[in-house]
């Protein structure tokens, strides 16, 4: 089934900014998988779903301190983060468990625990040199403020999640909802590079 089947399953009066989402999700989804396909045209779920993840929590970052000159790679405790990071994997999981709650320091536990094929095979400063600025300006063009487009990266973490999980069933779910939960709040709480153009 093709990656983006789910969005012909959105209901027809679903609320403007989840269908905004959806359509920011579906133009950087691309973006994301051109970047990480191997020369056998597959992607590394661990990896992909780890740099949406670190896009994510950089925009969730950015939206409570637009103004930083933190040097990169610098870890900042913020409660308003958390507390707004904890909004977002309660989406992560309407979006994927339905009713279920799954407990989210299980998941990160099982994600630092994961065994080496399923960690990602980049940095996430690389990550954010390489893509934010393209994540920003995809974010910009729907009309996204940063929490809106932390808001949008959860769409896209569910709908990679949905696809390495169900599709193409190359990684447990559980550790898959962790990379996710992992990603996000530690690029939430790290300084990350500049970005080349103001958005």
């Amino acid at each position: 089934m093709p990656l983006f089947d789910s969005f012909k399953k959105s209901p027809k009066h679903e609320p403007e900014k989840l269908k905004k989402g959806r359509a920011a999700a579906k133009e950087f989804i691309p973006v994301l998988r051109n970047k990480f396909v191997s020369s056998d045209g597959n992607v590394h779920a661990g990896t992909i779903l780890s740099a949406a993840a670190w896009l994510t929590g950089t925009s969730l970052y950015r939206a409570f301190h637009p103004k930083d000159d933190t040097p990169p790679g610098t870890t900042i405790q913020s409660n308003e983060v958390n507390k707004e990071w904890e909004s977002l994997m309660y989406l992560f999981e309407e979006y994927n468990f339905g009713d279920v709650r799954v407990p989210v320091g299980r998941l990160i536990m099982s994600a630092l625990a994961a065994p080496d094929e399923h960690k990602p095979r980049v940095e996430m400063s690389y990550v954010q040199k390489e893509l934010q600025d393209q994540y920003n300006a995809v974010m910009k063009k729907h009309g996204f403020d940063y929490l809106d487009g932390a808001r949008a990266g959860v769409l896209i973490c569910s709908l990679l999640f949905y696809h390495h999980c169900t599709v193409a069933k190359d990684i447990n779910p559980s550790l898959a909802a962790g990379i996710v939960a992992q990603g996000i709040i530690e690029a939430a709480k790290t300084a990350p590079p500049s970005l080349r153009s103001a958005t």
